[in-house]
């Protein structure tokens, strides 16, 4: 079977949406910055959205490449939970070793990176269920409380996926969702206790049923458009117009609920997922040789490792922003570094993702493809279109 080419639109996402969250977590250490500048940086961090609705749409498609009519249901989900885990855990368990060693360090230099958490905290982590507990959501590993939200819907995504099948199924998985997210909302997370302060925004925007709507917007942009995505058709410029309007209109909204106005934490991530769709299909419309650009691919290719190690580098670009000359330079210079700050900081990440890619992503992918090999008369072979690259 001919593999299809990767879709260039997802991996310009993936750049986008990770180069977003960088910014979110820099901005806080620059010494002065623009008002405007801080708001933008602020509402990178609503990248976490674009890698979950790019994530629905590269599994959904994996789904159902392996979904032939020749091979067995049961294989194919058994293929997908395999390969799933063996893309996340090691590069995650390395990540909670590394972080904690790092705040071990820091604690001599009277100096931190983690929030305080117990042995517990640490163990919901190595399970992936911690996004669904104030005190372990974001203290183990920074921004790891995204990971927790991945595996939670990797956990239930090929039942979604198969639900979805039909156009009824769908609206029905769509329906079904936004019950189940609005009753979690009513209800509350964690009783609304001191508990729910989380550092950043309410654990409402942490907690996985206000971030699985993100997931189903991703399933209706690859049922609704996977012409436009895969290239098969384009879209016409009136189309791009309404898209950008709409877009548009989800980024106010966003601005308003989340980071901008905080009137409704709870519906930013569903804002930020439709205004990810429309960028998406936007996007299909930007010239292929942009896209395809190198610094674009690599950075949407290894956009996981960059995600996690993106504080390290941060920590580092820190030490030198804190420095007196840069101090003084940045008064009258602020955009300037941290543009450069910006750059210093996604190629540091770019490189330890390099490493880890090499070191330990690369062996891992190997085994499942050899275990995998075992059975391939049954299971085809996976898509180049989409392959295991999504990120969080």
């Amino acid at each position: 079977m001919t593999a299809p080419p990767r879709i260039a639109a997802l991996d310009a996402g993936r750049t986008l949406a990770v180069i977003g969250v960088i910014a979110v977590h820099l901005a806080p250490w620059m010494v002065t910055s623009p008002d405007w500048l801080d708001a933008l940086a602020n509402l990178g961090q609503y990248g976490v959205q674009c890698f979950f609705v790019i994530s629905a749409i590269t599994i959904m498609a994996s789904i159902e490449h392996d979904a032939q009519p020749f091979a067995h249901t049961r294989d194919v989900v058994r293929h997908f939970y395999v390969k799933r885990i063996a893309r996340i855990a090691p590069l995650y368990y390395l990540a909670i070793l590394g972080y904690t060693g790092i705040d071990f360090l820091l604690h001599f230099l009277h100096g931190h990176m983690q929030t305080p958490h117990d042995l517990s905290d640490v163990l919901l982590n190595v399970l992936f269920i911690h996004a669904w507990f104030p005190s372990a959501a974001d203290s183990v590993v920074p921004g790891g409380w995204s990971i927790g939200v991945e595996m939670f819907f990797y956990m239930i995504a090929p039942a979604l996926v198969f639900a979805c099948r039909t156009l009824r199924g769908l609206i029905m998985v769509l329906l079904l969702t936004a019950l189940f997210a609005v009753s979690c909302w009513y209800f509350g997370a964690c009783g609304g206790g001191p508990a729910c302060r989380v550092v950043n925004n309410e654990f409402f925007y942490f907690w996985p049923p206000m971030q699985l709507p993100c997931f189903i917007v991703g399933f209706w942009v690859w049922r609704m458009a996977r012409n436009y995505l895969l290239g098969e058709k384009q879209l016409s410029s009136r189309a791009c117009i309404r898209l950008a309007l709409g877009g548009i209109a989800m980024v106010a909204a966003l601005f308003l609920a989340g980071t901008g106005r905080g009137m409704a934490h709870g519906a930013a991530p569903t804002f930020a997922a439709l205004a990810t769709a429309a960028l998406m299909l936007l996007l299909t419309r930007v010239s292929p040789r942009l896209l395809r650009a190198p610094a674009t691919v690599l950075l949407g290719r290894y956009s996981f490792g960059i995600y996690v190690w993106h504080f390290i580098a941060i920590l580092a670009v820190r030490a030198v922003v804190r420095l007196d000359a840069v101090d003084d330079f940045a008064e009258d210079h602020a955009v300037v570094v941290f543009a450069v700050s910006m750059i210093a900081a996604t190629t540091l990440a770019y490189i330890g993702a390099k490493i880890t890619a090499r070191r330990v992503e690369a062996p891992c992918a190997q085994w499942v493809r050899e275990w995998l090999g075992k059975d391939s008369t049954r299971v085809p072979a996976r898509s180049a279109v989409v392959d295991g690259t999504e990120g969080v």
